[in-house]
């Protein structure tokens, strides 16, 4: 293991041992819905890189998937299958990096990840080694932080001064670049979306609905008022506007 990665593994552990909760469970329901609309997963062989505490990967997983949880550190493992055996999905654990995936060519019906490439200074050999993995025609989600949102002035000041968590240090990307990124190792760009609203204020106005269960705990609003009011919102982190101003972007593309 060279130093770039030894840094990286040490990172991650430290995260893992006094920043992230025991009891969190990230699940994206922007990734899923995405992958629902265009994947046909029941049956199909799925990679997840990164897999932290494993929610979306059983959640495709109950969804009829194969998934295979990959992550560098231990502990991130150790918590996935916890949040397996919570979910009553089975996810096949490795442990093992990006750089050098421990599968032969043409093993995966789908591979996804969250959090992940901007990890990387160069993230061009790591797609390229999941498209060898990937059969013809097969499918990569890459979900990443948005460059144009308040939120990455917010982590550029935390990593300067070295108070970064997540890592120690992440870039991050507009939605021209990391398609361009994907068309240059192979991959036709399908769909996209942008997910997450910062600042607060931003998010809580995303969330108004809640007003309603968590604050007031009476309707105030007929329900296709809110089915109508988070369609509106639907529809704009799928726009180009929304995969311009929200704090992240996922893309999904296919093999070429």
């Amino acid at each position: 293991m060279n130093e770039t990665k030894a840094t990286t593994a040490a990172a991650w552990a430290h995260y893992w041992a006094h920043v992230e909760t025991v009891d969190y469970i990230n699940i994206t329901p922007r990734l899923l819905h995405t992958l629902r609309q265009h994947v046909p997963l029941r049956g199909s062989r799925i990679l997840e890189i990164g897999v932290g505490t494993g929610g979306n990967s059983a959640t495709l997983a109950q969804d009829g998937a194969t998934a295979v949880a990959l992550d560098l550190s231990p502990e991130a493992l150790r918590r996935s299958q916890a949040t397996a055996r919570t979910m009553q999905a089975a996810l096949l654990p490795i442990n093992a990096d990006a750089w050098r995936l421990p599968f032969a060519a043409a093993s995966f019906d789908l591979i996804f990840h969250q959090g992940v490439l901007e990890h990387f200074t160069d993230p061009a050999p790591s797609l390229r080694e999941q498209a060898r993995v990937l059969r013809p025609g097969g499918w990569l989600l890459v979900d990443v932080p948005q460059r144009y949102n308040l939120y990455t002035l917010h982590k550029n000041r935390l990593i300067r001064q070295g108070r970064w968590p997540y890592g120690g240090w992440e870039c991050s990307f507009s939605l021209g670049e990391l398609r361009a990124l994907l068309r240059s190792v192979g991959f036709t760009p399908v769909a996209a979306y942008g997910r997450d609203y910062y600042p607060r204020p931003w998010a809580m106005l995303r969330r108004l609905a809640r007003v309603e269960t968590k604050l007031l705990r009476r309707r105030i609003l007929p329900a296709a008022a809110w089915r109508a009011y988070g369609a509106l919102w639907d529809r704009f982190e799928a726009s180009p506007l929304g995969c311009y101003t929200l704090q992240s972007i996922g893309v999904l593309a296919r093999k070429t």
